[in-house]
Parts: C-alpha cells; sequence; structure tokens
C-alpha cells in the first residue's frame, strides 16, 4: 500500500462534478423548476372548453324538446356522441400532459372516471332512465366545470 497522501479522488479533480451531480439550481441556490412542454396543456385547454361548451349546451336541448320542439331530440343525440368522443379525446390529452407534457398525472384518474360517467350517461337517455340521466347530466356539468377551471388555473412548471 504504497499510496501516497496528495492523492485525491477523481471527483475532487473536476471541480464542476460536484455541480453536475447535484440538482440544478438557480443563482440564487434555489431548485430549478423542470421545463414543462406547452403544447399538451393547450391542447388540454381547446379540448376541455369544447367538451364543456357541449355539455353546457345539452341541457338546453333537452329543455327545448321537452317543451314542444321535437326534432332537437336528434341534435341531443349527435351532441352526445360528440361529447363521448371528446370526453376519450380528454383521456389521451391527459396522458399528453403527463407524458411528455411533465404535467400531474392525476387528471387521468378524472378523465377517465368522466369519460366512463359520460358512457352511463348515453346509455341512461337511450333507454329513458330519467331518474339517472337529469342528475348524471348536471354532475357532468359540474364535473366538466371544474376541470375546465383546473386546466385554466394550472401553470405547469411551477411548484
Amino acid at each position: 500500500m504504497s499510496q501516497t497522501p496528495d492523492v485525491r479522488p477523481a471527483d475532487s479533480l473536476d471541480p464542476g462534478a460536484a455541480a453536475r451531480s447535484s440538482p440544478r439550481r438557480r443563482a440564487g441556490g434555489t431548485p430549478a423548476v423542470r421545463k414543462v412542454r406547452r403544447w399538451p396543456l393547450i391542447v388540454l385547454r381547446c379540448v376541455i372548453t369544447a367538451f364543456l361548451l357541449l355539455t353546457l349546451l345539452q341541457p338546453v336541448l333537452a329543455g327545448m324538446f321537452i317543451t314542444g320542439d321535437v326534432d332537437l331530440l336528434d341534435l341531443h343525440e349527435i351532441n352526445a356522441h360528440t361529447i363521448s368522443f371528446l370526453s376519450w379525446l380528454l383521456v389521451i390529452n391527459t396522458v399528453l400532459l403527463w407524458r411528455p407534457g411533465r404535467g400531474p398525472a392525476w387528471p387521468i384518474a378524472l378523465a377517465v372516471v368522466v369519460a366512463f360517467l359520460v358512457q352511463t350517461q348515453t346509455g341512461s337517455g337511450y333507454s329513458r332512465a330519467l331518474g339517472l340521466h337529469i342528475p348524471l347530466g348536471v354532475a357532468l356539468v359540474a364535473g366538466a366545470t371544474a376541470l375546465t377551471y383546473w386546466a385554466f388555473a394550472y401553470r405547469g412548471g411551477r411548484r
């Protein structure tokens, strides 16, 4: 063991090694915020806005149908299919917000629940189970409003 005392480990020879191995820090010593991709959030905001607007249109179409304009039932059905499509597109967009967008993962679960509730809503409408169809519609409007609020309040990359 002929090791001399002035031999230092390889890490101490490179002064930048400690800085590279530790988490990135800003000049003030606070941790740097990870860079978030904006496009998944922008797409999510577009899809959730369309979803909310069409969901808000549904009770209007139903009310006009109930008051006697029978032709609006077809438009109510077309709008329901569009909402169903957008609900699954919402699931895809929340996954894209999570990866590669580096956003939170919890909106995925909420979007899946909303998509299944939309399917339940459509089924209860076709079976004319109004005892389930109307309260579920109210819950979907509330959920879509809350999810839209979150999508526009969310600022990616901030902790």
